[in-house]
């Protein structure tokens, strides 16, 4: 009984720190947090994003759940987005997460 009680607790304080240790999941990821791949200076995948806040050649701004992801460069182009990730192509400078 002792054991149900502590679990049942553990669940109600931090139920997301729960499932994430149990289920060994990074935490960023059970929270849904904003999750930025490069694959080398040309391509970025961005995944659990909530909107485009700016889209220029030079500038794109994502917001994201927890931060805003920044991508700084040239011919900078979003090759492809769904509702929850996207792919960003050009010449990448800079790749910036603001709180």
């Amino acid at each position: 009984f002792k054991d149900k009680y502590i679990r049942g607790l553990a669940m109600k304080k931090r139920p997301l720190t729960y499932v994430s240790e149990h289920l060994n999941l990074p935490a960023d990821i059970a929270c849904g947090s904003c999750i930025v791949t490069a694959y080398g200076r040309r391509h970025i995948y961005i995944e659990n994003y909530k909107g485009i806040i700016e889209y220029t050649s030079e500038l794109i701004k994502i917001q994201g759940k927890n931060c805003r992801v920044l991508v700084k460069g040239k011919a900078l182009c979003i090759n492809y987005y769904t509702d929850s990730d996207m792919r960003i192509d050009g010449d990448i400078k800079e790749v910036n997460l603001i709180d």
